[in-house]
């Protein structure tokens, strides 16, 4: 008899088909040329938010269909033949509408995460949401790495509230969300603003703040105050 697969095989290959889009869609519209790698693994795992064993999923897959095959050394390149069709290609319009299906779902449960964190956080949590906050601001100084910061900023928070099935669910959450943030919005400062930047610096610094200061009802309210502005953002996208 078959054994049904776990929730985490499931969703491991949830991702993998992700990976394996991403990399199709690549492929499609010229961005990666015959000849060409599909990626460095290590370098897709981090972008994903997921491991090496996953992103292998994803390459057997295509190499299965024909999208990628050997090169020298036995590397994996994009195939040299037929390439895929334009149908594949997923509307900038469904990312957006999927980021805000995401962000308004994250808007209840990580403004409860905040809360919690501030009444039950240990002194070590505070200093993993600390590093987090500050490996954000550098990351969006610097213009790389910012959507991983990010996340893990949101991690620790929900870490520190003591709510297992918090802290789970962004992990599921985690590869699902950035790819998508990271295709979907604007990639320039100019585009997105100096001042949208800073404003979502200084709103970690409150939430911080108030998780710091153990004060609940400030600490659920500036997570909501931060994850509203996102979801503005993406709204305006969208017109």
């Amino acid at each position: 008899m078959v054994q049904p697969m776990t929730r985490r095989a499931l969703w491991m290959h949830k991702i993998a088909e992700q990976i394996e889009h991403s990399i199709l869609a690549r492929i499609t519209d010229g961005t990666l040329a015959p000849g060409a790698s599909p990626g460095k693994r290590e370098a897709l795992a981090a972008d994903f938010v997921t491991s090496g064993s996953v992103v292998d999923l994803a390459f057997e897959s295509l190499l299965a269909a024909g999208h990628l095959e050997q090169g020298p050394g036995g590397t994996l390149v994009v195939a040299h033949g037929p390439q895929p069709s334009r149908q594949f290609e997923i509307p900038t319009a469904d990312r957006l509408e999927d980021v805000q299906a995401i962000l308004e779902m994250r808007l209840g449960l990580e403004t409860v995460a905040a809360s919690l964190a501030a009444e039950r956080h240990s002194e070590a949590q505070l200093g993993q949401i600390r590093k987090a906050m500050t490996d954000y601001e550098t990351a969006a100084t610097e213009g790389q790495g910012a959507a991983q910061a990010d996340f893990r900023f949101h991690h620790a928070i929900a870490t520190a509230s003591g709510n297992s099935y918090l802290s789970d669910l962004l992990d599921h959450l985690g590869p699902l969300l950035i790819p998508r943030m990271r295709v979907a919005l604007p990639g320039s400062a100019s585009e997105t603003g100096d001042a949208n930047l800073q404003r979502s610096v200084e709103e970690h610094r409150g939430i911080v703040d108030a998780i710091a200061a153990r004060d609940a009802e400030g600490a659920g309210g500036a997570m909501r105050l931060h994850l509203n502005r996102s979801l503005g953002l993406i709204r305006q996208l969208q017109q």
